[in-house]
């Protein structure tokens, strides 16, 4: 009898131990896969190892990082970017401090969204309305390859770009403002936005489609606070998402 008593015991120890460890095991997956949805940025123009970011990648499989020239919270000139050696190192670094994919991001649109600019060795851009306004896709397409090849050869593998908001409101000083958009026609948008792409895919860099529903109608920037688009949105802004996505 007390050898069944003891049995059941020790049965009963190790089915507790099991469940708990496979609640662990769950726990630590679930970590991980929200660490692999996040993408961070960071100071600094090299990796040493008292940054944060190398243990949130190594220890915390954090999913990826972006580059920034200039430090807004900060307020600085100075955050990741100061020559194409230089991002070429970084970004070699970042790769290796583990064996999971990372993805390093970048806003390399063209125009005034450009992180890798002229200043710092890299070559001159055009911006989405520029390329709208010459309304030749091969043209675009290959302006957009030549920045793929550029950032596959810094190691990026993802930059958030194209921009596939519709031109509705001219004066809006995120979007119009900065000559962002390919144009005001949402087919003109989505054909433009296709060679951007392509051009990504072929040279091995994901490219993003932004900024969903739509920014272009609105009337303030969305960078300094809410910005309400519920009287000057139209569905015809969701064309190049459909089209794209489809």
């Amino acid at each position: 009898m007390r050898y069944h008593i003891l049995i059941k015991q020790i049965l009963t120890v190790t089915l507790a131990c099991l469940l708990l460890g496979c609640a662990q095991k769950a726990e630590q997956d679930l970590e991980k896969m929200i660490a692999q949805m996040l993408i961070v940025g960071f100071r600094g123009f090299e990796l040493n190892e008292d940054m944060f970011i190398v243990d949130d990648i190594r220890e915390r499989n954090l999913g990826g990082v972006i580059l920034f020239d200039y430090d807004v919270p900060a307020n600085h000139s100075e955050r990741n970017i100061k020559s194409p050696e230089q991002v070429r190192r970084l970004n070699h670094a970042l790769h290796a401090l583990n064996e999971e994919p990372l993805f390093i991001a970048i806003d390399q649109e063209g125009g005034r969204v450009n992180r890798l600019k002229e200043k710092f060795g890299f070559p001159s851009t055009v911006s989405h309305q520029d390329l709208g306004d010459y309304d030749d896709i091969d043209s675009t397409y290959a302006f957009a390859a030549r920045t793929a090849r550029l950032l596959n050869e810094l190691g990026f593998n993802m930059n958030f770009a194209p921009v596939t908001d519709v031109n509705t409101n001219p004066e809006n000083p995120v979007i119009g403002k900065l000559k962002r958009s390919f144009s005001d026609d949402p087919a003109k948008v989505t054909r433009h936005a296709e060679a951007f792409i392509s051009a990504h895919r072929d040279n091995s860099v994901i490219a993003t489609i932004k900024h969903f529903p739509g920014h272009g109608s609105a009337w303030n920037d969305s960078h300094l606070g809410m910005a309400d688009v519920t009287d000057t949105w139209d569905e015809m802004e969701l064309v190049p998402y459909r089209q794209l996505i489809n």
